[in-house]
């Protein structure tokens, strides 16, 4: 039964990979200017706002909607590009416009409390009750591992950013910080 959790951990992993990536990498290097560290904690608590909202509103909506598998796998796909595109703020500076960025934060909110309602609800749709306790708490390790994952690519990817803007205070070196 366990391996046939696969397409629902999937999804479950990836987008709590991708958006505590976002969370303890990416957004802790933004701030406008970038080198004020007041301006980086505000940045950074203005987007855990607006990412909650969006994960409020999504998670919400469960009794509305439900996605089907497919749209199930393309949220975390969309979330990982989330990624890639604060990281590129966040490196490059490019669309720095607070307001922009946090809508952008209210997005991936969306997304992640989406993949998580839908995640679920399409387990206790799909699976014989007599499997749904098991499924649920199976998958819900999938999401645990996520997060650890996720807090620890953070970790890096947050001091090749401070690296990159000669920032101090990142907890680990940048493994490529030749390459900056």
């Amino acid at each position: 039964l366990l391996i046939s959790l696969w397409p629902y951990m999937i999804p479950l992993f990836l987008v709590y990979v991708a958006e505590y990536t976002l969370q303890a990498g990416t957004w802790t290097a933004i701030g406008f200017p970038v080198q004020d560290k007041q301006a980086r904690n505000r940045f950074y608590e203005y987007s855990n706002w607006m990412y909650q909202i969006g994960v409020f509103f999504s998670r919400s909506s469960g009794t509305i909607y439900t996605a089907n598998m497919f749209v199930l796998w393309l949220m975390p796909i969309l979330q990982c590009l989330n990624v890639l595109f604060f990281w590129w703020v966040a490196k490059d500076q490019i669309l720095y416009n607070n307001s922009l960025l946090l809508i952008v934060c209210f997005y991936v909110g969306l997304l992640g409390g989406a993949v998580y309602i839908n995640g679920y609800t399409r387990i206790c749709r799909d699976l014989p009750p007599e499997h749904r306790e098991f499924a649920l708490s199976s998958t819900s390790v999938a999401e645990s591992v996520g997060i650890v994952v996720a807090d620890i690519s953070g970790l890096f990817l947050q001091a090749c950013l401070y690296t990159i803007h000669n920032i101090p205070g990142a907890v680990v070196p940048c493994p490529t910080r030749n390459m900056w």
